[in-house]
């Protein structure tokens, strides 16, 4: 079996880290479990899933999913929103943490008594930044 000779060298200067949001662009199936339609369904899934959450913690009545020509989908839950003023404890606004920040989110502290959430169906900070 011949060895390939590579023009390229494997060293200490080859290894990358991904940051951001590079993380599911360059490998969405590591968050979705596929970059297929299985992914696509799934990140879908993960939206739904932040509205379901609000219904459940007693935050809006109806859910709305709304199906375009374009392909594109709308969810549409009445909850509460996101909070998108500035946040002191991370000295960034909480638009950029939860569109651009994977595992930011609402959903944490649960053992502390002090997450905004009882339960969550969803990936915990991963669904709004991941889809966007």
């Amino acid at each position: 079996m011949a060895v390939k000779n590579s023009a390229k060298k494997y060293g200490n200067d080859s290894i990358t880290a991904l940051k951001g949001a590079d993380r599911v662009r360059k490998r969405p199936g590591v968050i979705f479990g596929s970059d297929g339609l299985e992914g696509c369904e799934h990140s879908f899934f993960e939206i739904l899933s932040n509205s379901v959450d609000e219904a459940r913690e007693g935050h809006g009545n109806l859910i709305t999913v709304t199906a375009y020509a374009d392909l594109s989908i709308e969810v549409d839950d009445r909850g509460r929103g996101v909070p998108l003023g500035y946040n002191e404890k991370e000295g960034r606004w909480n638009w950029d943490l939860i569109y651009c920040e994977l595992y930011a989110g609402g959903k944490y502290d649960n053992n502390d008594g002090g997450a905004a959430y009882e339960y969550s169906l969803g990936l915990n900070g991963l669904g709004a930044c991941a889809t966007q």
